[in-house]
C-alpha cells in the first residue's frame, strides 16, 4: 500500500512539473481597446440567437453560411452542437451532429457546399457533405506528435481554422497556445495547465507527446488531403502564439492571423513569407464575403472590421463587454456576412450567443 502511495505521489509531482514547465501562451495586449482610425459602420445590433430546442448554447465557437444563405452555428453544448437557421437567423431549421467534437472550433463551408469543422482538443478536422454527414476525417483523433520537417506525421496540434483556394487545396492553421480546454467533463479529459488545475476540474489531465499548441503553423493540403507545404509561426521568445484564422486573398496569397500580436502574416500560395501587416486589433476571425470583401472579428476587442486587401481598416462596429443580457461582445470569435452585406453574424465564445448585426 505504501509503495502504491509513493508511485501515485510521484505521478502527481511529475504531472504538476509537466504543467509548470510547459511553454506559456503569449498574452493579449493590455489596456483599453484600440478604436480604428476609420468610420463606424452603419449597422445596429438586433435580437440575439442564444440556443435551440429549448437549450442554451454553450460558448459559440463559429458561424458560417451555406450557399443558400442559411446560417450554421457551431457551439459547445454537446446536445445542440450544430444548428441550422434560415438566412435571417430567426427560424431554427434543424439540430444535427450532437457531440461531433470535444472542443468545437472552426466551421467553414467550401465552394462546393461541404461543411468543415475542427476539434481543437482531439486534433481532428471533419469534412461533411452539405447534408451534414461526415465523409472524411483528417488528423489522428486524440493524438499529436512532435513536428518533423521531412514529412507530415499525419497529426494536427490544436487545429483552429481552415480556408480553401480556387483549386480546392485547403489550408489549416494550428496552435491555441496550449489553452482553450473543453468544458469540464465534456468527455472528462482536459489540458494540464495552471489555470485549469486552479479550477479543480473533474476530468483527468492529459499529457500528450507534444505540448498542446506547441507547434504554431500554417499547412497546405491538396483536395484529397495530401500534405503539400507548411510554414512555422513560432515566436523567437518561446511564448506560444494563438494562430487563429486563415483566409485566401483574391490574388492567391494566404493571410494568417497571429491574434495576440494583432498582426496578419502574408504568404504566397506555396507558403513562402511575403509580408506582415500590423492591424492594431486582435486578428481573431477572417471572413471573405460573396463579393470578395474582407472582414475580421477582433476577439475580446469586441468589434467587426471591414477591411481592404491592403490590410487597411475601412470601418468598424461593436463594443467589448461582459454583460450577457446586453449587446456586449465578450469575444467575437468568428463571423459571417450575408451576400448583400445587410446582415452580419458574430459568434461569441465568452457570452455564449450569436450576435445579429443588421444594416441601418
Amino acid at each position: 500500500m505504501k509503495k502504491i502511495a509513493i508511485i501515485t505521489a510521484a505521478m502527481l509531482l511529475s504531472a504538476a512539473a509537466w504543467a509548470q514547465t510547459a511553454p506559456k501562451q503569449q498574452p493579449e495586449p493590455p489596456g483599453p481597446v484600440p478604436i480604428p482610425a476609420a468610420p463606424q459602420l452603419p449597422y445596429h445590433f438586433d435580437t440575439q440567437i442564444t440556443g435551440a430546442n429549448g437549450e442554451q448554447f454553450g460558448n459559440v465557437s463559429a458561424v458560417a453560411l451555406r450557399p443558400n444563405g442559411n446560417l450554421l452555428v457551431f457551439n459547445r453544448n454537446p446536445a445542440i452542437m450544430m444548428v441550422e437557421y434560415d438566412p435571417t437567423g430567426t427560424k431554427q431549421l434543424r439540430v444535427f451532429n450532437p457531440i461531433i467534437a470535444m472542443n468545437p472550433h472552426a466551421l467553414r463551408v467550401d465552394p462546393h457546399g461541404n461543411i468543415w469543422v475542427s476539434d481543437s482538443f482531439l486534433n481532428v478536422i471533419f469534412k461533411l457533405n452539405p447534408n451534414g454527414d461526415v465523409i472524411r476525417m483528417f488528423g489522428v483523433r486524440g493524438e499529436n506528435a512532435a513536428w518533423d520537417d521531412t514529412k507530415w506525421n499525419g497529426m494536427f496540434n490544436q487545429p483552429l481554422d481552415i480556408a480553401f483556394d480556387k483549386d480546392d487545396n485547403f489550408y489549416v492553421v494550428q496552435s491555441h497556445g496550449g489553452t482553450s480546454p473543453p468544458a469540464d467533463c465534456t468527455f472528462c479529459a482536459t489540458y494540464d495547465i495552471p489555470q485549469v488545475r486552479n479550477s479543480k476540474p473533474r476530468g483527468v489531465f492529459v499529457h500528450p507527446p507534444a505540448i498542446p499548441g506547441g507547434d504554431p503553423r500554417v499547412m497546405k493540403f491538396d483536395k484529397d488531403g495530401k500534405f503539400l507545404a507548411s510554414a512555422s509561426l513560432a515566436h523567437a521568445d518561446g511564448l506560444l502564439p494563438v494562430i487563429h484564422s486563415v483566409v485566401v486573398a483574391p490574388n492567391g496569397d494566404i493571410w494568417v492571423g497571429d491574434r495576440a500580436s494583432t498582426k496578419i502574416v502574408v504568404y504566397d500560395k506555396d507558403l513562402k513569407p511575403k509580408s506582415e501587416i500590423q492591424v492594431g486589433n486582435l486578428t481573431c476571425g477572417f471572413y471573405k464575403d460573396a463579393t470578395g470583401q474582407l472582414w475580421m472579428s477582433t476577439g475580446r476587442h469586441g468589434m467587426v472590421l471591414k477591411m481592404g486587401w491592403d490590410g487597411k481598416v475601412q470601418g468598424w462596429f461593436g463594443k467589448h463587454g461582459d454583460v450577457r443580457d446586453s449587446h456586449d461582445v465578450g469575444e467575437g470569435h468568428y463571423m459571417a456576412v450575408s451576400k448583400d452585406q445587410k446582415m452580419i453574424f458574430m459568434s461569441d465564445s465568452v457570452l455564449a450567443k450569436v450576435h445579429r448585426i443588421v444594416h441601418n
